[in-house]
């Protein structure tokens, strides 16, 4: 119940690059002629491949990592003139299920969610790989694989998956964009604010909650102390049930403090 929770849960450019992909390595060319051209399957792989390989050209912006039960989970965003091309959900519960899912955007529409899932079950580990085409918001094409290893389902050919087994509504791929997109903008449950500070003998933890009791929590590990760190182990209290305005990054699928410049009062960081 646990590993189908999980997955429940877990729940622009140019056009197809063609011949137009010669002409520019940018996946935003030809942007205008978008509706003038229709999507297939093939267009929306070598759009998408395009994308991948110009991350390092896009902004960048990262959530939280929440933490609900043994499920823990944070979502990148990917932008081009402030309009997300590219949505990455990473997931992982406990040592049952990970997964990665990648929302390809195109002039603000869904167009491709890709899965990548890894599961653990009594007889092994199942890896399991799904593309899900969109146009028009509405599904039109559906393909999958599975197997036992990494290295051979990365060998594996994609089979079609016949949309009349498709259980989702289309509805649905929208509304899990909406609730990535509300994990980005750390809103509704995913609005947290101040709960504690913790020391540990080798670790230092500034631990959030949402506002919605049993929802959502996240922690963000302190490695260096600056001022506001410094206000919030000395006053705790003054700062409970309040948003905190702070950077951080995340590595290893942990987030971590970006200390405050010298020159920046604490004060000015408490929301």
């Amino acid at each position: 119940m646990k590993t189908v929770y999980f997955l429940i849960l877990i729940a622009a450019f140019s056009t197809m690059l063609g011949c137009n992909y010669i002409k520019s390595d940018h996946p935003q060319a030809d942007v205008a002629d978008e509706y003038a051209t229709n999507l297939t399957a093939k267009s929306i792989i070598q759009y998408t491949d395009s994308i991948d390989k110009n991350l390092t050209q896009l902004s960048k912006s990262t959530s939280l990592v929440y933490m609900l039960g043994d499920l823990s989970f944070y979502v990148e965003k990917y932008s081009l003139a402030n309009k997300a091309i590219l949505v990455i959900e990473h997931a992982y519960n406990g040592g049952i299920s990970n997964s990665l899912k990648r929302y390809y955007f195109k002039n603000d529409s869904l167009i491709l969610e890709k899965d990548k899932n890894e599961l653990v079950n009594e007889e092994g580990t199942v890896f399991k790989d799904t593309r899900t085409y969109l146009r028009s918001n509405t599904v039109f094409k559906i393909e999958n694989k599975t197997a036992a290893t990494q290295s051979a389902i990365n060998s594996l050919p994609y089979i079609d998956l016949p949309l009349s087994k498709n259980n989702k509504p289309d509805q649905s791929y929208l509304e899990n964009v909406n609730s990535l997109n509300n994990v980005l903008n750390g809103s509704d449950k995913f609005d947290v604010v101040f709960e504690s500070i913790t020391t540990y003998p080798d670790s230092r933890y500034i631990i959030l909650r949402s506002k919605i009791q049993n929802s959502y929590s996240a922690s963000v590990l302190v490695k260096e102390r600056d001022a506001f760190i410094d206000s919030l182990l000395n006053d705790p209290i003054n700062f409970k049930d309040q948003k905190l305005n702070f950077k951080w990054v995340v590595k290893d699928n942990e987030a971590i403090y970006v200390p405050v410049a010298n020159n920046t009062s604490a004060n000015g960081l408490n929301k």
